[in-house]
C-alpha cells in the first residue's frame, strides 16, 4: 500500500516522513546512451550527363542529437524508375531499391566543402529501356549500426538515350577565330537513330586536366568560332551533343578533346595613302597608319627600276608613317613600297609602289 503523507501531522514528523523517503529510494533501470544517428543528407538534386545521373547533395556532419559527426557514414542511394511520378514520396518508399552503397572509408573521395558528387552510370541499354521515364533518388546516410534518420529530400529526373559521342573535331586557327568543324551524330549511344538535335555545347580549357573544362559557348550547327584567345596560347576543346525529346533535352558524352596552339602566321595589312615628295637630292615620304593591333613597325624599299629590284632601306622597323631618304643623286627617279610588320614578324605584301624625281640645284 502507497505511504500516506498526512498534513495535519507536526512539521517534524512531516520532515522526517520526506526525509526518509527520500533516502530510501530504489534506483530505476540504467537508461540506455542516446544512439548517434548522422542526418540525412539536404539538397539532394539530379541532373543527366551522358549514359550517367550525376547526384549532387549536402552532406550533414551532425548526428541527430545535435553532437558533431566525428569521421563519415555510410552512405546509401536509393533509385526507382517510374512512368508516373503521382504519390511520389509513398511510391518511392514502397519501390525504391539501394543502387550503390559508399563505404565510408570512400565517402571523402567524392566530397569537397561538404558537398558529394556521384554518378550514377546507367550505360546504355539502361537509358534505351528507361527513354522518357522518371528516375528519382534518395540518399540516406547510415551509421556502424545501421541506423538511419531517414532519406534526403527526393531528386527526379527523366532520362533518355544520348547521341553518340562526336567522333572528330576539325581545328582551323584564322587571323581572328578558332574555327571547330565536325560530323553531327546520326545515332544514339545504343546504335538507334537520333532523332532529333538541339544543338551543341563546346567546353574548353587550357591545361587538359579534368574539371577544367568550362563551358565556352553553344552551337546550333556543326561548327563553332572562338574569338576570345591568344596566339602562343594552348586550348584543348571537346564537345558535347544536345538531343531534343519533346521539350527536354540531354547531353551526350563528350568528344575527345582536340589541342589547338594557335600561332600568328598572318601578316598585317600593306600601308595605303603612300605618298612621295621629291626634296633636292631627297625624298620623304609618308603613309597612313596600320590597324594591326600588334604591329612592330614598318619597312621601306626603294628601287630604281620601277617594279623591280627592290632594296630595303630601314635596319629596324620604324615605328613613325614618315622616312626621309637624303643623298640621292638629282634629277633621278626612284620608286618606293612600304610594309608593315608585326610582333611575330609577319611582314605584310608591299605597298602600292609610289615614284619621284629629285630635284636639280636652281
Amino acid at each position: 500500500m502507497p505511504r500516506r503523507v498526512d498534513s495535519r501531522a507536526p512539521s517534524w514528523i512531516l520532515f522526517a516522513a520526506l526525509f526518509g523517503a527520500a533516502g530510501c529510494g530504489v534506483p530505476g533501470p540504467p537508461v540506455p546512451p542516446t544512439p548517434k544517428i548522422p542526418l540525412p543528407p539536404t539538397e539532394l538534386t539530379a541532373h543527366q550527363v551522358g549514359e550517367r545521373v550525376v547526384l549532387r547533395w549536402t552532406l550533414q556532419r551532425l548526428h541527430t542529437d545535435g553532437t558533431r559527426l566525428e569521421g563519415w557514414p555510410r552512405l546509401e542511394v536509393y533509385r526507382v524508375f517510374l512512368f508516373d511520378t503521382a504519390d511520389l514520396k509513398e511510391r518511392f518508399r514502397a519501390e525504391a531499391r539501394v543502387a550503390y552503397v559508399i563505404p565510408e572509408r570512400v565517402v571523402e573521395s567524392f566530397t569537397r566543402n561538404e558537398i558529394v558528387v556521384f554518378p550514377d552510370v546507367l550505360g546504355a541499354a539502361v537509358l534505351a529501356e528507361q527513354a522518357g521515364r522518371t528516375s528519382v533518388y534518395g540518399v540516406k546516410a547510415v551509421n556502424a549500426k545501421g541506423q538511419d534518420a531517414g532519406f534526403s529530400n527526393l531528386a527526379t529526373v527523366r532520362v533518355y538515350p544520348v547521341a553518340a559521342a562526336i567522333a572528330r573535331i576539325e581545328a582551323r586557327v584564322t587571323e581572328r577565330a578558332i574555327e571547330l568543324r565536325w560530323e553531327p551524330p546520326r545515332r544514339t549511344s545504343s546504335g538507334t537513330p537520333l532523332e532529333a538535335i538541339a544543338g551543341y555545347q563546346i567546353y574548353r580549357s587550357e591545361t587538359g586536366e579534368e574539371g577544367s573544362y568550362a563551358l565556352r559557348g553553344n552551337a546550333a550547327v556543326a561548327r563553332f568560332e572562338d574569338t576570345d584567345f591568344r596566339f602562343g596560347g594552348r586550348y584543348l576543346y571537346r564537345i558535347r551533343t544536345l538531343a531534343q525529346f519533346g521539350a527536354d533535352t540531354v547531353e551526350s558524352e563528350s568528344s575527345a578533346a582536340v589541342e589547338v596552339v594557335p600561332r600568328d602566321v598572318f601578316p598585317p595589312a600593306a600601308p595605303t595613302q603612300v605618298i612621295a615628295v621629291a626634296g633636292l637630292e631627297r625624298v620623304d615620304l609618308t603613309w597612313d597608319a596600320s590597324p594591326a593591333a600588334d604591329l612592330a613597325g614598318y619597312h621601306v624599299y626603294r628601287s630604281r627600276e620601277p617594279g623591280r629590284g627592290f632594296e630595303r632601306l630601314t635596319r629596324e622597323p620604324l615605328r613613325a608613317q614618315s622616312f626621309a631618304d637624303p643623298g640621292l643623286p638629282a634629277g633621278t627617279a626612284f620608286t618606293y613600297v612600304v610594309t608593315a610588320i608585326d610582333a611575330s614578324g609577319n611582314e605584310s605584301p608591299f605597298s602600292n609602289p609610289v615614284s619621284a624625281v629629285t630635284l636639280r640645284p636652281e
